[in-house]
Order: C-alpha cells, then structure tokens, then sequence
C-alpha cells in the first residue's frame, strides 16, 4: 500500500513523524512525503502539479494531526475526495484498511 502523508510543515515533529513512518513501514506501506522545504523553488501550480502526481499514485491519503492548519493539506484531501482516494488519520486507520483490502 503507498500512503501519501499530508500536513507536513515547519511545525510538525520530526521525531513524531519518524515513528509514524516506521509503524507505517513495519505494516508494509511505501510512504510518499512531499517535503515542503524541496517544494519550495516550484511555483506555487508546479508545487501542487507535483503533489497531485503523488497523490494520484497512491493508494490512501493519511492527514497528519495538524492537517486543518495547512491550505495545501486542505487542497490535497479535497483532491482525494473528489477521487474517492481512501482517507486515513491514525495508524489504526490504516491497518483497518489493509485489512480491508486483504479480505
């Protein structure tokens, strides 16, 4: 399964982060994480071009905790919304899902 995190910034934990990308990892999920800061040369329509390609080619959207305070993680779950791309906001989201799949 390839998990795109969304609502990455300058504020997220980066300790936090690592653990959820080893718990995602050990499910055996390939993590896509569009870092902001090798975002940032792009213009603002290449920046998200970018990002709903990587969006597109995953199979789950996973919301970070402080999603609802990036514009662009807005934009990225409305994206996977209107593409019916599964949402997920905890680990324990994703594993159901995997399980879904599986059946």
């Amino acid at each position: 399964m390839v998990v795109y995190l969304s609502g990455i910034n300058y504020e997220t934990n980066k300790q936090e982060l690592d653990r959820l990308k080893a718990n995602l990892f050990d499910l055996g999920c390939t993590i896509i994480t569009p870092e902001a800061k090798e975002l940032d040369k792009l213009s603002w329509a290449e920046n998200l071009s970018l990002r709903f390609s990587f969006l597109h080619s995953s199979s789950t959207i996973y919301m970070l905790p402080k999603w609802k305070e990036s514009t662009i993680a807005r934009i990225e779950l409305t994206a996977a919304m209107d593409d019916k791309i599964p949402l997920c906001f905890s680990p324990e989201d994703i594993r159901k899902l995997i399980t879904t799949l599986e059946s």
